[in-house]
């Protein structure tokens, strides 16, 4: 995040958005198997892990609890990775705070 510094509280909250972003995943191609073999029917819900980049330059994925113990520098970094595509989801996340702050007088 090049725009500026994240505050402790503004990092929280986008913790807590991508939280409930992140479990909001669902693929229909999942064959769901239940206990003694009993197919119970097609797709699944699954918690999207969020990757961040540590202070070492290290990968750390998360997919529970919400990111709202990292540093807000580490939870910059968030991101999905989709194969060799990122959804810079705290980038966006932050971009949507922006846009409610400027234009629909949201008061952080």
């Amino acid at each position: 995040m090049t725009r500026s510094k994240l505050t402790k509280k503004r990092a929280r909250l986008l913790a807590e958005l991508e939280h409930l972003v992140g479990k909001n995943c669902y693929n229909g191609n999942i064959q769901n198997w239940g206990p003694g073999g009993v197919y119970e029917g097609k797709g699944r819900d699954f918690r999207y892990p969020l990757t961040m980049i540590d202070e070492s330059g290290e990968k750390r994925r998360r997919k529970y609890p919400a990111a709202t113990d990292v540093s807000p520098q580490m939870l910059a970094t968030g991101y999905y990775a989709f194969g060799a595509n990122r959804l810079h989801i705290i980038e966006a996340l932050d971009d949507v705070l922006r846009h409610l702050e400027t234009h629909h007088g949201l008061k952080l």
